[in-house]
């Protein structure tokens, strides 16, 4: 957000009139303007959250990170945050909350299963590499003696692909969605 400078502003009005100082201010606000918007984007990296391309680089070097070629901003910032959130002990209750912070509170299914020491997540995410950074850590901070299946909540095209049309007519786009029918 590019903040207009006007150099003139702080001077005394005595100078306002002078030829000579006017062409400096003109000179000199743009160099301004630019530095500005260096210290609003050097302020704004600080914060995973805020932080632009040239600071997710910065993170996911400090964090040995690898990005995809067609990764978003979005996406980068969700895999950077998922690496921050990695801190032992994983207990049920650290799990639970670290799925709420990152997905937030309904946009997963989980279901452990102790005796079979299976973990089955379901995750509500619409793009692909959001989930493969969620499936990445699940599998680093799962313990290696359970199963872990990670997927999609919802039925994927793929799914429904073998199916014509007249088999799905009758069911509601949010059933064929769920996994109703």
């Amino acid at each position: 957000m590019a903040k207009e400078v006007d150099i003139v502003q702080y001077w005394p009005p005595v100078l306002y009139d002078i030829k000579e100082m006017l062409a400096i201010a003109k000179a000199e606000n743009p160099v301004l303007s630019a530095l500005w918007d260096l210290i609003e984007r050097t302020l704004d990296d600080q914060f995973v959250i805020t932080t632009s391309k040239d600071g997710a680089t910065r993170y996911e070097q400090m964090l040995h990170l690898h990005p995809a070629d067609n990764d978003t901003i979005e996406t980068r910032r969700f895999r950077i945050l998922t690496r921050y959130q990695e801190q032992p002990p994983f207990t049920e209750e650290v799990l639970i909350r670290l799925l709420n912070s990152l997905l937030g509170d309904d946009s997963y299914e989980l279901t452990i299963n102790k005796a079979d020491k299976t973990l089955d997540i379901k995750l509500e995410l619409t793009v692909r590499n959001q989930f493969n950074a969620a499936r990445d850590l699940l599998e680093r901070i799962v313990p290696q003696n359970m199963e872990l299946t990670v997927r999609l909540r919802y039925i994927q095209h793929s799914v429904l692909h073998d199916y014509r049309h007249i088999d799905l007519r009758p069911f509601t786009h949010d059933e064929i969605r769920n996994g109703v029918m």
